[in-house]
């Protein structure tokens, strides 16, 4: 989907702002809770979105020791990542808060003075190529993922904004014929949905068919599903996002399944895909 460049800065500003109000309310303990990211504290998560940032902004990446280098980090992406966590690891958190608030609003002025050619510019993707729109969208799927992160590690609760929670909401929901084609690979013709709901309303519903020995979205309203898995926004987001709480949301009644109940069950098992 294609969102227009105010729709997704006010998306950048909802959870932002929402998030610097929230870590302003944070005790010191708090800050140093491990989160659901794996090696990295509440204060590491909020780090990390300033070192993003402030990487768009031209700040040159910190350099990164080698014996700073945990097994949490997988590749190059989560190198560059870790160099900026690392950087701020010694300051607490106000301090860590105190550098996102300034550079949320350098940002937030960089992005109002751009135009529509500059968000239509090509971009580096972490899943390829495309334009700076499409990276500024998933910028908003991280922030916001990032957010809700913070919020239940330290005891809130997950908060669906309107803006960047459709966003990161659609994100999410477009990696699932990789997720079902590549991890599920489900038999030839199988045909699988996925409802997501917010209280008892259905948000979001993508049925997906294996076809050809690929996984596509298929637009039939009248179809017959072979299996379906039907899940919570939050049981969504932290299980597509790769979370190790994922599972937990299994036994607390965020997740049902319809038909093959197996098939279902592998679909959220394996809806871990972002970087």
């Amino acid at each position: 989907m294609k969102y227009t460049s105010s729709f997704i800065v006010s998306a950048l500003r909802e959870t932002w702002f929402s998030l610097d109000g929230y870590c302003s309310q944070l005790a010191p303990e708090q800050w140093e809770v491990a989160s659901d990211c794996p090696g990295w504290s509440v204060k590491d998560v909020l780090a990390h979105v300033v070192g993003t940032e402030r990487q768009l902004l031209g700040d040159r990446a910190p350099i990164l020791a080698e014996e700073a280098i945990g097994g949490h980090v997988k590749n190059e992406i989560g190198r560059s990542n870790e160099a900026w966590v690392e950087s701020m690891r010694s300051r607490s958190g106000t301090e860590v808060l105190s550098i996102f608030e300034s550079t949320i609003n350098a940002r937030l002025d960089a992005l109002d003075a751009l135009s529509d050619e500059e968000f239509d510019a090509d971009s580096w993707l972490p899943v390829g190529k495309g334009s700076y729109r499409d990276f500024m969208a998933i910028r908003v799927m991280d922030c916001f993922v990032h957010e809700q992160d913070i919020r239940i590690s330290t005891g809130g609760s997950f908060l669906a904004h309107e803006r960047s929670g459709r966003i990161a909401l659609d994100q999410l929901l477009a990696g699932l014929p990789y997720v079902i084609g590549k991890k599920v690979k489900p038999l030839e013709g199988t045909t699988i949905r996925v409802d997501v709901t917010s209280r008892s309303d259905t948000i979001a519903s993508v049925r997906v068919r294996m076809q050809d020995g690929r996984a596509s979205v298929v637009q039939e309203a009248d179809a017959i599903d072979d299996a379906v898995l039907r899940c919570t926004f939050e049981a969504y987001l932290f299980a597509a996002a790769g979370r190790l709480v994922a599972p937990g949301y299994l036994s607390g009644g965020s997740v049902a399944f319809e038909g093959d109940e197996g098939l279902a069950l592998q679909v959220f098992e394996n809806l871990g895909f972002v970087i």
